[in-house]
């Protein structure tokens, strides 16, 4: 009973609950059905849209012949159900809803229509989503008939298509370098390996594949230049093949990938003396070589892969045969029998099919029956490689030729070069001169007509082919061999290329001969050619050949005579006598004589001197009348052309001129100027082009003002290359033949019909531009016109192109209708083109906008009256090519109707993307954008609609977006989607870039899904660079404020390489979400090279599991973030790792580097372990690693932590001391592990192996290269359980490490090891320890004995031990007590350098010195406490035999700075004696040691019959200060020295003579002479006591005969007065010996000497210096020979240095301007020696020192000198002085008027017999060797002799009176020209930090080193002011590693603190300078290393016109203002670099 209690109850009953609510839902839907309806109606709305779109794809997949996939037809499907129910329950709703019998609602249907309504919109949503399809279509079957379609000249054949296959897969193989592809010629090997380089530069494997024809005679300059044109580099003239194979070297090791293709190759290349470096898998070049021979690539190149092509067979030449016939066998009955057969002969070789396919395609049926006849009549044999039926299937294509000329002109081709391209002009010239045409035409005009249609002939019949543009053609080496084999059978054509002599015995009369050889250099006399008439000599490369005078004799019928790169002193006279003569070709000749030109009569037609370098043509060439064509071309050198030769060749049709000729007579008055010979005028030119016959004409013309009153006559020239003002440019070339370039302010009249027909035109800083390519209406203008560039021409345009009549439009063609190329640069236009001129240009290709600053669209018009205009679209159908460059107002590229608004006094700028929809460009394939200040957007919103319908941009390949400064974006997400073939997208330098794709484009927009995704499918490339605001590459919804570079929504499938640097606002690569993306679409799933820099705010790269995805890494760099902790960041959170995501590979990772990160303490981490300071918390394997550099990581303890051996510490985990590398982290393949500034690691490896090993992957086994510098805490680089892993190491570099004590630890425990464990370093060649403070011993045990015999090194080769203070031993003095147990080591060991270990006392122990036998280089250098080099134990002594010890290779020795060293054995004061052989040695060096008293023993021992001859084969001694040492050798050495070539002695104090002859048993009598006979070189200096050179012996300079190759000899007397100078030289000269020059004694000569003597107080720069000298035959003529030139005595050196205003003397070109070649290493010195040569001050000292020199002197000196010469030039010199008069004479080299480089080999031999530093051929400090170079140079022109005083201590005294008395101190001591410009000087005060004690010192200074003050970031700017403020402030001396941070590791020195006098020990002194006296020319030093031995690359700000230090010298009132005109920069960092100089020269007031 419903009682209301009832129903109070059942409230509470669920389904009463339930009940309501859906009573309550029944209400709604009939309440809101409206509503329902409503939404329905606007999600309908995005169903239409999402519909429209699926559609718009299908349509587009159709149009590309694609099926669609399913799921897409039954999505539509569904979708117009779905549509069309809609429709129905809209329609019902709008009807009328209330009931049929009354107006009430009707509730049941509005109920149903509501519910169907929301029913309906969940529907919709789900088609909606289901509308994004993964796989929309696929490419269909492609149908039979396209089975083989043809790309280009290849043609798909089954046969070829696995090989091709096969050779790509074997170009990608990392491990194959090399490939050969070789069969028959004209198989198809060329056709092939193309096909096979244009798929793999399209798919990006390589970035260039240059391709070289090598041909039969291999030439490599010619390959070299093929290659340097195909890699669009250029390449100088004067460039030898080793320059230009080192540019191709630098090239292809540029890192990126290359493939070479050497086609047709014939014997053995050498490819490094090419300059192409083999692949090491990343860098260099992969190589494909052609060739017939199989076992030449095979065996002899050694290729890594070889693939024959071979014939085709039947049924594939019969299809490639069809293909070639067409249809013409279908309408003819019985021809496709005949030409089966016919195909049957052709044997399957394509280039055969080809050409007789061509042939008879169309022709009747009795053709082929003809061709077939002749294909079995000639049967040619005996070709190598072909048979005789190839042979004669080719022979039948030019039987096949119908007219003569064909014949003829194919005959011709193959009178050419191979593989080369042949002129049309060529071809024109020879039959025009043979009379060879049968319409004998009437002008070359005419005749090159004919010849072009006879070429077109023979290229469609497969005869020729295409060249590299339309004036060239080529012939295949087989046709042209086919054709040589004619045309000797026909013709009696001899063609012998390459041929080793001339060829004889003939067996036919020869009609023609080509012939070409590099080898003759004499052609034979007496030949007999009647029937003669063509001969062609050419050389391979310019060379001498001497034609004998008769050569022509025999050849009377000569018509065509070319000589091709030849030298020849003159021409035979011969020549004359060819009456017949009418073509003379003397191409890239050196010509010494051509006036017999004039004797060839009227006959000759055509003369080419093309290439030559003539300088002046002869005035008889006048009587050459009947010449048409002169070919002046490229002769560079040719300045001189007589007047009244061109104007009297009145037959001319053609004159080619140099483009670099430029010595025109100006046109004057002949009457009123004869007083000189005057060059061509053009007023010559004027009068030949009225005559008519002129058509072609090549000439620059440098002014206007030459160009004579009356106009040139130019409308009737059909070809013609003129530049009118400015010359063209080496990349002007363009291949037509009709150029023009002008370059004057005003188009001159007669130039106009010229810019109507030409083909190329440039216009340079023109006036009145719009007159000059404004249509004007009259005849075909700029229809020829191909190419236009126009710059620098100021006149404010609108527009550059005119606007077109109505006329032109109904009734001809469109101006600039072929226009390919437009270049636009520097000019003043509002737009480029209207949209009517810019849809006329249906040809463009090419378009270069730049440095137009007034240019606001590129199409725009402001007075288009017709709105239709402006509103429709503009297409470029062609354009290729788009740059547009420096265009700071640019707003778009054609706004349209949205242009710019401008009101009246305003203009506002609405902002416009510079693409949008009205710009259509359908094959642009390169864009690039740079400093476009107004551009935000590269395309608009709407661009993806039309790019869709148009196909705008679809084939853009390369996108470059730079310094856009106000760029917001490039455009929205759907454009760049479409861009599907782009590869490669840079973007850099725009600063307000937050995302470079948008997915949201303004509020108008329609929204599409949150999820939408990028796809750039082909995209390959992609750099990001210097962005600060980035936040990511791609914007959405969520990731608006998102800091990711990548979010799962950019996916990017072919990406290979990808660059970050420089994105401040970056903190990951990935977002988390990208994982699962990355797997599902395999995106960056191809990356295998990634680099990210220099991100300030960068964290990590992203989440973990992203680089295992990564499967084609290859290469990971990370560098100077200095933000980022870990690199990769695992899940975190409360989300579980599962066990595969612990698991971390990256499976092809090759290299990684992790350098200068700054907080990074992980490679990858979790939650777990965030506290960890390891690079690696989890298992890791880098599978394939080989390569692992860490640098500068300042935080990081270990690879990967162990957090078993972790504890806690406040909740936080803390890290034990642990090793680097531990089990979790393996490298099975990595080789190379350098570890550089890791300062907080201990140990790399653990002490203790792992627990479980044989679950250990293999890990360190590959290792080859270990270097460790600078972990200052490291105690021991190896464990003594990692040696068995370490099996292949082969270097070991440890330097720096403070705390390291031992290299191997041996910490185990007992029972894994026992005392009598050997460690063994297998194969070990190389071990280097540098820098260690600690070290006590190499391996655990042995205290302060390095090398114990626990160790053993059987493979080293080369140890150096440097700077290891704590080292007494470095092998135990005593062997083992059983021999047995010793392993054999270090018996392989070839070099030991032994430097700066100041507690060893000696090197060797005595039982070493049998196992070094393979010992070739010692050096001990710097060791204080080393008193023997071997030593010896006395028990040893006892029991040692007499055997010797032979160090049987060794061959330098070096000892130097061993103020202890006593001799070379115990218990000997002898560096050698008896026991110790030295067979090899070659050069020995003893430096600085002081307590050597002998060298050798002056009493030879006797010697046994088992010891070797020592010394035999020593090249040079060096020997320098060694206080003791009386004597050098005992003079029973002499006769084994025979080979010594250099004799250097100097600063020995005690050294009275050279030779000892103080012998026991033996004597020598004074008769004895011995022979010098090898000796070049003898440097005496600074030898005080020296009294002779030999004790009691004639002997030195007292007979010619002692030195007959003797050259340099110098012997220095340190500041002598003139009595001991003269004393000196009277010893030196034997007393006994008496000479008579022109009845002038001895004795007479010592009178002359002594009243000739001055000292340099007395003369002022006079020095007698002796050179490299050859005396002349006859003394009187006073001429010797000085570096190969011959120069008389008295005359001047050319140094005068042009000044600004004009003064001085020099000759054109005689500036400076000439380089240096660099000799290995030697950029350091000649960027010094280049900014000397340009100090003007120097320069001019030298000069009028060299007049010094030179001046008249007296007999008596001329008779010194000739006694001096007469005794081998002995030089005497006042002082010193050969470093400056070989500085002198570089001087004169360098400023002479050649051109060309100078090689400083001479002065820099000079500069390595002072210091041996300069003779190592490593790299030096540039600082250091300016300062040593003006020191010597100093040092040997002071004037002054008192002896320098040293800088005392003036604290408490005067500043300014003791600066003066230091400065009159030190001039009075040091006067020469050098104090005057350099020398400045400076007050440096110390103070003792501990006892306070102060010092204060003037010094002199040369230079000032200035550091770098501190900065925040190195993108920071200082200036050079602030340097200098720094360099005179406070500074800390500290201890020698602070000094060394801006010291190179190659010459660090000495402690740099300063010893306190007060302490009396070394303190850390403060220490302030102040400047008192500045040089007249200041040089300056920046330091740029940093004590992290890192180059500061910092930038300074330095002035250059004015810098003005006034403010800074404390003692003057003087105003100091410097200009700056020389810079040295250096590239590089410490490890290596390059020097550069920039130079202002005066006379340009340039750089």
């Amino acid at each position: 009973m419903c009682t209301p209690e009832c129903m109070i109850a059942m409230l509470g009953c669920p389904a009463f609950n339930e009940a309501v609510k859906a009573v309550i839902k029944a209400g709604k839907y009939a309440r809101q059905y409206r509503m329902h309806v409503d939404n329905l109606r606007t999600e309908l709305g995005y169903l239409e849209d999402a519909r429209v779109r699926i559609e718009r794809r299908v349509r587009e997949a159709r149009d590309r012949g694609e099926e669609i996939e399913n799921a897409v037809t039954h999505w539509q499907a569904d979708v117009g159900r779905m549509e069309n129910d809609i429709q129905e329950l809209i329609g019902q709703a709008e009807a009328r809803m209330h009931c049929f019998a009354c107006s009430c609602p009707n509730i049941k249907l509005r109920y149903r229509l509501g519910k169907q309504a929301e029913e309906k919109i969940r529907d919709v949503h789900r088609l909606i989503e289901d509308s994004h399809f993964e796989e929309f279509s696929h490419p269909r079957s492609p149908p039979p008939e396209l089975q083989f379609p043809s790309a280009e000249n290849y043609v798909h054949l089954d046969s070829r298509i696995p090989i091709l296959e096969q050779i790509v897969v074997a170009l990608r193989d990392p491990n194959v370098k090399m490939i050969g592809v070789h069969g028959l010629g004209g198989v198809g090997k060329t056709t092939l390996v193309e096909k096979v380089a244009k798929k793999l530069l399209d798919d990006g494997t390589f970035k260039q594949i240059p391709l070289a024809t090598v041909s039969k005679v291999l030439n490599v300059k010619e390959i070299q230049k093929k290659l340097a044109g195909k890699l669009n580099f250029k390449l100088e003239a004067t460039m030898d093949e080793n320059a230009i194979a080192i540019e191709l070297w630098n090239k292809f090791k540029n890192g990126e990938q290359y493939l070479v293709i050497l086609d047709d190759v014939w014997e053995v290349v050498d490819l490094k003396a090419i300059g192409i470096p083999i692949t090491d898998g990343q860098r260099g070049c992969k190589v494909v070589l052609t060739s017939r021979n199989k076992d030449l690539l095979e065996i002899r190149m050694k290729t890594d892969s070889n693939f024959p092509i071979a014939e085709l067979d039947e049924g594939e030449a019969w299809d490639l045969f069809k293909k070639q016939v067409g249809n013409s066998m279908e309408s003819q009955p019985g021809v496709e029998s005949l030409a089966r057969e016919v195909c049957q002969k052709c044997k399957g070789l394509p280039i055969a099919i080809k050409a007789l396919g061509g042939a008879l395609e169309g022709k009747p049926s009795y053709m082929w029956d003809n061709a077939l006849v002749k294909l079995k009549r000639y049967m040619l044999t005996n070709i190598e490689g072909i048979s005789s039926s190839v042979w004669a299937t080719l022979r039948v294509s030019y039987d096949m030729l119908e007219s003569t000329d064909s014949k003829s002109c194919f005959l011709l081709c193959c009178l050419f070069a191979e593989d080369i391209e042949i002129s049309i002009d060529d071809l024109t010239r020879h039959c025009v001169a043979r009379s060879l045409l049968s319409q004998n035409p009437r002008t070359l005009q005419e005749a090159r007509d004919a010849i072009r249609t006879v070429v077109y002939i023979l290229k469609s019949t497969s005869l020729l082919s295409n060249g590299s543009n339309e004036n060239v053609v080529r012939i295949h080496d087989v046709i042209r061999d086919v054709g040589i084999s004619i045309a000797r059978e026909e013709q009696a054509f001899v063609v012998d290329h390459g041929a080793l002599q001339w060829p004889r015995n003939l067996v036919i009369e020869p009609s023609a001969i080509s012939f070409n050889s590099g080898k003759i250099r004499v052609l034979p006399d007496g030949l007999v050619y009647p029937q003669l008439h063509t001969l062609i000599v050419d050389n391979n490369e310019l060379s001498d050949l001497e034609i004998p005078d008769k050569f022509f004799r025999g050849m009377k019928q000569l018509t065509v005579l070319i000589l091709t790169r030849i030298r020849m002193r003159r021409l035979p006279s011969s020549l004359v006598k060819l009456s017949n003569l009418r073509m003379l070709c003397l191409n890239q000749c050196k010509l010494a004589d051509i006036a017999i030109f004039g004797d060839l009569k009227t006959n000759l037609e055509v003369l080419s001197l093309q290439g030559s370098d003539i300088k002046a043509l002869p005035p008889e060439m006048a009587q050459l009348t009947s010449l048409r064509v002169l070919d002046l071309r490229d002769c560079d050198d040719l300045k001189v052309i007589p007047q009244g030769i061109v104007s009297n060749l009145t037959n001319l049709e053609e004159l080619y001129f140099a483009d670099e000729f430029d010595k025109w007579e100006a046109t004057i008055d002949e009457e009123k100027d004869t007083s000189r010979s005057r060059n061509v005028s053009i007023e010559e030119i004027r009068l030949l082009l009225n005559t008519g016959q002129l058509t072609t004409l090549h000439i620059h013309i440098p002014s206007v003002t030459l160009l004579p009153k009356d106009n040139l006559m130019l409308e009737n020239l059909m070809g013609f290359r003129i530049s009118m003002g400015t010359n063209f440019d080496w990349d002007e070339d363009f291949a037509g033949t009709r150029v023009l370039k002008y370059g004057e302010s005003s188009l001159r009249k007669e130039f106009i019909p010229l810019v109507n027909k030409a083909e190329a035109l440039y216009l340079s800083g023109i006036k009145g531009l719009k007159k000059v390519l404004d249509y004007r209406g009259v005849g075909n203008e700029f229809l020829a016109l191909k190419y236009l560039k126009v710059e620098s021409c100021d006149d404010d345009l609108e527009h550059l192109l005119g606007e077109p009549k109505s006329s032109v439009q109904s009734h001809g063609p469109y101006p600039f209708n072929h226009l390919t190329d437009l270049i636009v640069e520097k000019c003043k236009l509002k737009y480029l083109f209207s949209p009517t001129t810019a849809r006329g240009l249906v040809h463009l290709e090419r378009l270069r906008v730049a440095s137009c600053e007034n240019i606001r669209e590129i199409v725009g018009f402001e007075r288009q009256n017709n709105e239709n205009e402006l509103i429709g679209e503009v297409k470029f159908s062609h354009l290729k090519q788009l740059e547009l460059q420096y265009l700071p107002k640019l707003i778009s590229f054609y706004a349209g109707k949205e242009k710019t608004q401008v009101t009246t006094g305003s203009s506002s700028t609405l902002a416009q993307p510079l693409f949008n929809e009205k710009v259509i460009l359908p094959v642009l394939e390169e864009l690039e954008v740079v400093e476009l200040d107004s551009i935000e957007e590269i395309w608009d919103k709407q661009s993806p609609s039309v790019n869709e319908k148009t196909a705008s941009f679809s084939q853009l390949t390369d996108v470059t977006v730079k310094k856009c400064e106000k760029l917001m974006n490039l455009g929205p997400w759907n454009i760049l989607s479409r861009l599907r073939n782009l590869q490669r997208l840079r973007v850099d330098g725009c600063p307000n870039v937050e995302f470079i794709v948008l997915f949201k484009n303004g509020k108008g927009e329609e929204e599409v899904a949150d999820d939408s995704t990028l796809i750039i499918p082909l995209l390959r490339h992609l750099h990001i660079e210097k962005m600060g605001k980035l936040k990511s590459f791609y914007s959405s919804s969520t990731t608006a404020n998102a800091q990711s570079l990548f979010n799962h929504q950019v996916i990017l499938p072919s990406l290979e390489v990808l660059e970050v640097q420089a994105l401040d606002s970056i903190k990951e690569i990935w977002d988390k979400q990208s994982t699962s993306v990355i797997k599902k679409t395999a995106s960056f799933s191809q990356l295998r090279d990634m680099t990210v820099k220099k991100c300030k705010e960068l964290v990590n790269l992203g989440p973990a599991n992203i680089l295992p995805r990564l499967q084609n890494l290859q290469r990971l760099t990370v560098d100077s973030c200095p933000n980022v902790e870990v690199i990769v960041l695992f899940k975190n959170g409360k989300e579980e790792e599962t066990a595969d995501e612990r698991t971390f590979i990256i499976p092809q990772l090759l290299y990684l580097a992790i350098q200068n990160m700054e907080k990074l303490k992980s490679f990858c981490s979790s939650s777990t372990t965030s506290n960890a300071q390891s690079l690696f918390n989890h298992q890791v394997c880098f599978s394939q690693l080989t390569s692992l550099r860490l640098e500068e990581l300042p935080k990081l303890v270990s690879f990967c932590t162990d957090m078993g051996e972790a504890g806690t510490a406040d909740g936080n985990p803390t890290i034990h001391a642990q090793p680097l590398f531990n089990g979790k982290v393996a490298f099975p393949a990595l080789e190379d592990l350098s570890i550089w500034e890791v300062p907080m690691i201990r140990d790399i490896w653990p002490q203790q192996p792992l627990l479980k090993p044989e679950k250990e992957v293999e890990s360190f086994c590959k290792l080859k290269y270990i270097r460790v510098w600078s972990c200052e805490q490291l105690e021991y680089v190896l464990p003594s359980n990692m040696l068995p892993q370490l099996h292949n190491l082969l270097k070991l570099e440890i330097i720096f490490c403070k705390e390291l004590e031992v290299i191997v630890s041996n910490k185990l425990n007992e029972k894994e090891a026992t005392n009598n464990d050997i460690l063994v370093f297998p194969q070990l060649k190389d071990l280097e320890l540098w820098g260690l403070d600690s070290l006590k011993c190499f391996c655990t045990g042995t205290d302060q004995i390095l090398f114990s015999h626990k160790v053993a090194f059987p493979a080293l080769e080369r140890l150096w031990i440097w700077n290891t203070p704590s080292i007494t031993e470095i092998w135990d003095k005593k062997p083992l007590s059983e021999p047995e147990q010793e392993i054999e080591s270090f018996s392989k060991l070839e070099t030991i350098f032994i430097w700066d270990c100041h507690q060893l006392v000696y090197v060797l122990p005595s039982y070493m010195l049998p196992r070094l036998q393979n010992l070739q280089e010692l050096e001990i250098k710097y060791c204080k406490e080393v008193e023997v080099i071997v030593s010896e134990e006395l028990k040893e002594k006892e029991a040692a035999d007499n055997d010797p010890i032979v160090f049987s290779q060794l061959k330098d020795v070096e000892f130097d700075d061993l103020p202890k060293l006593k001799g070379f054995y115990t218990g000997t004061q002898l560096i050698f004696f008896n026991k110790v052989a030295f067979p090899a040695l070659e050069h020995l060096t003893i430096t600085k040691v002081p307590k050597i008293k002998e060298i050798w023993d002056k009493q030879p021992l006797p010697e046994p019959e088992k010891k070797p001859k020592s010394f035999d084969k020593l090249m040079s001694i060096h020997v320098e200060e060694c206080d003791q040492l009386v004597y050098v050798f005992p003079s029973y050495m002499l006769p084994q020295l025979q080979n010594l070539q250099k004799l250097a002695i100097g600063n020995c104090k005690e050294m009275e003579v050279i030779i000892s002859n103080k012998l026991k048993d033996k004597e020598v009598t004074n008769n004895d002479i011995i022979l010098f006979a090898e000796l070049k070189t003898v440097i005496l200096q600074n030898l005080p006591n020296l009294k002779r050179l030999c004790a009691e012996m004639q002997l030195a300079f007292s007979t010619k005969d002692a030195f007959p190759v003797l050259e340099i000899n110098k012997i220095e007397v340190a500041k002598k007065k003139r009595w001991e100078l003269r004393r000196c030289i009277t010893s030196c000269i034997d007393p006994d010996l008496t000479f008579l020059v022109d009845g002038t004694s001895r004795k007479e000569v010592a009178i002359e000497i002594h009243s000739e003597l001055k000292t340099r107080e007395e003369k002022k720069n006079e020095m007698a210096v002796e050179h490299p000298m050859k005396i002349d035959s006859s003394f009187n003529n006073s001429s010797i020979q000085m570096n190969g030139s011959t120069d008389h005595v008295n005359s001047d050196f050319t140094l005068n240095r042009g000044s600004p205003s004009g003064s001085g003397s020099r000759e054109a070109g005689n500036s400076g301007l000439r380089g240096l070649d660099n000799l290995g290493n030697t950029c350091f010195m000649n960027s010094a020696i280049q900014c000397l040569v340009h100090t003007s001050e120097l320069v001019d000292h030298f000069k009028d020192y060299q007049k010094d020199i030179n001046t008249e002197e007296s007999s008596g000196m001329k008779l010194l000198r000739y006694l001096l010469f007469l005794h081998l030039s002995l030089c005497i010199l006042f002082g010193q002085g050969e470093l400056a008069f070989q500085f002198g004479d570089l001087l004169r080299k360098l400023r002479a008027p050649e051109a060309g480089p100078v090689s400083p080999e001479e002065f820099k031999s000079k500069l390595a017999a002072i210091d041996p530093r300069f003779n190592d051929g490593n790299q030096h400090d540039s600082q250091e060797f300016l300062a040593f170079l003006l020191n010597e140079l100093h040092g040997d022109l002071n004037c002054a002799t008192c002896k320098p005083i040293e800088a005392i201590d003036v604290e408490g005294r005067p500043d300014e009176a003791e600066s003066n008395k230091h400065w009159l101190n030190h001039l009075s001591c040091n006067t020469s020209i050098i104090v005057d410009l350099f020398h400045g000087q400076c007050q440096s005060k110390l103070v003792c930090p501990v006892c306070e004690t102060k010092s204060s010192t003037f010094e002199r200074f040369q230079d000032l080193s200035l550091p770098l003050p501190p900065t925040e970031s190195e993108s920071d700017t200082i200036t050079l002011d602030q340097c200098l403020q720094t360099y005179v402030q406070k500074e800390i001396l500290g201890p020698k590693d602070e000094w060394l941070a801006h010291i190179p590791i190659e010459i660090l020195g000495p402690k740099d603190e300063w010893n306190c006098p007060n302490c009396k020990t070394d303190q850390p002194a403060n220490k302030k300078l102040d400047l008192w006296r500045l040089p007249k020319i200041l040089i300056i030093h920046l330091k740029r290393f940093s004590n992290k031995k890192k180059k500061l690359e910092t930038f300074v700000d330095f002035p250059i016109d004015d810098f003005d230090l006034s403010g800074i010298v404390r003692n003057s009132q003087q105003p100091h203002h410097y200009v700056l005109y020389a810079v040295i920069k250096h590239y590089g960092d410490m490890g290596g670099g390059h020097y550069t100089a920039s130079v202002q020269v005066s006379i340009f007031w340039s750089w």
